[in-house]
């Protein structure tokens, strides 16, 4: 009797520590030396120019405001929601996407969303996808994206932008 209740605490204690162990390498996963990209944030970005290095191409002229502000919420997890305020909400849906660390401070996004015609009809839809750094303090971040405008025919139109992001506190 004494071996087999030694044998069960035994077991117990080992799947204890594997649990406690499993849990602080998930919470790990999410954090980069006390920094994490989970929360909200206030973002400055600036559409630019399709070019090979994105973050020094030349600004879009600004037929809409450029830079604009936006809102992005990245969720623990791994998803994220966004909204932008260059179009009117009657011509753009909020975006919605997938995110990932992929070093210290650095992350990975790609975001999508609905563009909408004069009319209200769905005109486009826009892929991002986007590198990202995370400040030491973890309360700002620059981010440099690659857009890609899928027209309803499938033609494509490419263009860039760079971020800036706030987190934003109590």
């Amino acid at each position: 009797m004494k071996k087999l209740l030694s044998a069960f605490f035994g077991t117990a204690a080992g799947l204890l520590l594997f649990s406690a162990t499993a849990t602080a390498d998930y919470e790990n996963h999410w954090r980069d030396e006390g920094n994490s990209l989970v929360g909200a944030w206030a973002v400055d970005t600036t559409i630019r120019f399709p070019a090979e290095d994105c973050a020094t191409a030349p600004i879009v002229p600004p037929t809409a405001p450029n830079p604009f502000p936006a809102f992005h919420t990245y969720h623990a997890g791994g998803t994220m929601s966004e909204s932008g305020s260059r179009a009117s909400p009657a011509q753009r849906s909020p975006g919605h996407g997938v995110w990932e660390r992929t070093g210290r401070n650095k992350y990975a996004y790609r975001l999508m969303f609905h563009s909408f015609d004069a009319n209200g009809f769905l005109a486009a839809t826009m892929d991002s996808h986007t590198d990202l750094v995370l400040s030491k303090d973890g309360e700002t971040f620059d981010a440099v994206s690659r857009f890609v405008r899928i027209n309803l025919d499938g033609s494509e139109i490419n263009f860039c932008a760079t971020m800036s992001g706030q987190r934003i506190t109590l």
